[in-house]
């Protein structure tokens, strides 16, 4: 359920990014600025379409009702950076799955996923560049546009089906500027905090 009184705090005074993963509260609060400041540059009064302290979202009661289009939730719709990587580097996020065929599996993935690519990596290409180091800019629009279009269950199967760990997972969405709402919420639930694990 989420804490509205938490939505309006977290709308009049944004926390700092990247001390915390964002609860739902504070990405419904960042959406609604987004659609503020969104009105505001097509200029549009954010009063005259009940937007922002204008709603009942932040407002609260007495005021219109704030409205959302488009089928998402507004917390699924927020693209935010996942926590940085150190929250990343610990044992559990570095374990790796044994696989029977991950690059078998990984062809697929391509396959499906990165049809209009030209040239295309395999499975092997392919796990070259998730579990990269580093990447050049092609080959991080590469890697951006295959963790975009991955269905989430299949992001699951990274660990699962092709040996990645959560880890590799996260550096590949640093490296790429991968930003997609779902998979940032994913991925943070594995992010721990290195002051807490000490």
């Amino acid at each position: 359920m989420i804490d509205f009184q938490a939505v309006r705090r977290a709308y009049h005074a944004p926390p700092r990014s990247g001390d915390h993963v964002p609860s739902v509260e504070e990405r419904v609060a960042a959406f609604e600025r987004r659609r503020v400041a969104q009105a505001r540059e097509r200029g549009i009064d954010p009063r005259t379409v009940g937007l922002g302290e204008h709603g009942s979202l932040i407002g609260g009661p007495g005021k219109p009702p704030t409205h959302f289009v488009g089928g998402r939730r507004p917390e699924d719709a927020v693209r935010m950076a996942p926590m940085p990587l150190a929250w990343f580097d610990h044992d559990n996020a570095r374990y790796r799955t044994p696989c029977a065929d991950p690059y078998g599996h990984l062809d697929t993935l391509a396959a499906d996923h990165l049809a209009g690519c030209s040239p295309r990596p395999d499975g092997r290409g392919l796990r070259r560049l998730l579990s990269a180091e580093d990447l050049t800019p092609v080959e991080a629009r590469i890697v951006e546009q295959f963790l975009g279009r991955l269905r989430m269950v299949e992001v699951g199967s990274l660990l699962s089906r092709a040996g990645l760990t959560v880890y590799e997972i996260a550096r590949a969405m640093h490296l790429s500027g991968s930003t997609t709402p779902a998979k940032t919420h994913w991925i943070n639930q594995f992010a721990a905090p290195p002051a807490e694990r000490a």
